[in-house]
């Protein structure tokens, strides 16, 4: 049995420089690993939910949230196909500190805690990956924390665009936006009114395309001089 979630962080293990068989995954993780699918809105796991699990996402976006005592939901963070896993935060903890929500429709590999743990123990490979997606999860976190330090609106914005896609995703000429402008707001600190503002500002400056629910590059420079509150791109 082979796998088709080539951009786990436990795919392809590298051996000498050479890449093994994709038949090796499911030996290496053998039951600790299976598919799972969500549709838009549901919770992939809650907080304060006995942790016992963590998702490698093939296909979607999840948002990271926490909730106050009186029920509000602030965003702390979002995931998408790529090194990070959804719910490595609580890999040592009993109970998960965040609730985790699918976007988007998304399907993943649920992977036990415990038996990657000792996957981890017994393989040098398992181990050295599962560091590099904590690592990966703590460059996402300070890239984030960045985003929510600007002091500009307009960069604030535009760094989170920047944050939320990359070049090879471009290719295909745009992505869809798995946030709407209040959730971005709600991220970002800003109001939603503001938000809108600059992005349609944006727009006519020709940095972005987006109609309703997608987003599409068309000036990286232009976006990244704004993202840096470069003059002339720092309007509020």
């Amino acid at each position: 049995m082979s796998c088709s979630n080539h951009k786990c962080p436990f795919f392809k293990f590298q051996d000498d420089g050479d890449q093994v068989a994709e038949a090796e995954l499911p030996c290496m993780l053998s039951y600790s690993l299976r598919p799972v699918a969500f549709q838009k809105g549901e919770i992939l796991f809650s907080q304060g939910q006995s942790s016992s699990s963590l998702f490698s996402l093939t296909k979607g976006a999840v948002k990271i949230c926490s909730h106050s005592p009186d029920g509000q939901e602030r965003i702390v963070g979002m995931s998408s196909p790529g090194s990070l896993l959804v719910g490595l935060q609580s890999i040592n903890d009993p109970r998960h500190a965040y609730t985790a929500i699918a976007v988007t429709p998304v399907l993943a590999c649920k992977i036990n805690h415990r038996t990657l743990l000792e996957y981890a123990q017994k393989k040098g490979k398992v181990a050295m990956r599962l560091v590099q997606a904590a690592g990966a999860q703590l460059a996402h976190s300070r890239a984030i924390m960045e985003v929510l330090v600007h002091k500009c609106a307009a960069a604030k914005v535009a760094s989170f665009i920047l944050l939320m896609t990359s070049k090879v995703e471009q290719r295909n000429g745009g992505f869809v936006m798995p946030f709407s402008r209040g959730e971005m707001a709600g991220i970002l600190g800003l109001s939603e009114e503001t938000v809108c503002r600059l992005m349609a500002n944006m727009k006519r400056s020709g940095a972005i395309y987006a109609p309703r629910g997608k987003m599409e590059i068309l000036d990286w420079n232009q976006l990244q001089a704004i993202s840096e509150g470069a003059a002339g791109h720092s309007a509020t």
